[in-house]
């Protein structure tokens, strides 16, 4: 298939709100959706327009129910909630993993395990997370702790309870996967998990954490990386063919807050949140029903 130009031109707010009316979105106060368009990027917003239209293989911006501007935003905000309650979930759970895998390698093998290549599976997943050591000390060298240490202490890099301060929780997911089998049990111990469950769990986390921090739309977002569902969690009301949905990421958030002990009333309060939305379906989150708690 060839390549074309790309048709499309910038449009204004204005012209947006026309857009809109013209594709049967009703608009009750066209000077607070002009300013609503001002701060909130067209693309982005169209993205929660699409829920409402009729779908077919290419897009047709026809409406399959009414809908209003009001009710867009209302979306918009709900996903806004839903991404921040998640957001400090993952926060919780990423501190507790910077900890548990510094500690639990350092007790083993020292200060400075990360540069030992006897905690890695193989040669090339060594040199790979040396790489990664490397480029945050690079680009995190005016950090006071940093700069601290490369001033009074000989050795290249700081010990790993200082790097882990530094490494995204993507690099830290990837040394979790790199590890020896041995390392990867004692720090599952700590959060009462498989370690091949953990594996799934943290790839899944990096791409739920990064969703978070970037604005995605997340409430029907199907996940590239998505957990593997323990046989404790059969219980939970999960669709078996939409486990890449933000439904499968809801009992292991649950499972390691308790673990950790944050966040005692997250799932109640994500309950009051999805429980009875009126717009949206529990199937977009790959629920069979908005009661998850019991």
């Amino acid at each position: 298939m060839s390549k074309v130009p790309f048709p499309k031109p910038s449009t204004s707010p204005e012209e947006q709100i026309a857009l809109l009316l013209k594709r049967g979105i009703a608009i009750t106060d066209s000077a607070a959706a002009q300013h609503y368009l001002t701060y909130h990027n067209y693309y982005h917003v169209s993205g929660y327009i699409f829920y409402f239209e009729k779908k077919e293989p290419a897009r047709t911006h026809v409406l399959a129910r009414p809908v209003s501007f009001e009710n867009i935003v209302e979306l918009v905000r709900f996903d806004q909630i839903l991404r921040e309650h998640f957001w400090s979930a993952v926060l919780s759970i990423e501190a507790a993993l910077r900890s548990v895998t510094a500690r639990e390698i350092s007790m083993r093998y020292g200060p400075f395990c990360l540069e030992n290549p006897a905690i890695y599976r193989n040669p090339a997943a060594h040199q790979q997370l040396m790489d990664k050591l490397r480029q945050a000390l690079t680009e995190h060298r005016n950090e006071p702790f940093i700069s601290h240490f490369s001033n009074k202490y000989r050795e290249p890099i700081p010990p790993v309870w200082v790097m882990i301060e530094v490494l995204t929780f993507g690099t830290i997911s990837r040394l979790y996967s790199q590890l020896t089998t041995d390392l990867q049990k004692r720090i599952a111990r700590s959060f009462s998990v498989d370690h091949i469950i953990l594996v799934s769990w943290l790839k899944a986390l990096t791409e739920l954490r990064n969703s978070c921090a970037h604005h995605a739309r997340l409430w029907n977002k199907v996940f590239v990386n998505y957990p593997k569902i323990r046989s404790a969690d059969k219980e939970f009301p999960l669709m078996p063919q939409r486990h890449s949905r933000l439904g499968s990421f809801i009992p292991l958030v649950r499972h390691l807050l308790g673990v950790v002990g944050e966040k005692i009333d997250w799932m109640k309060e994500l309950q009051g949140l999805v429980g009875g939305n009126r717009m949206i379906r529990p199937e977009d989150m790959g629920l069979s029903t908005w009661n998850i708690v019991p």
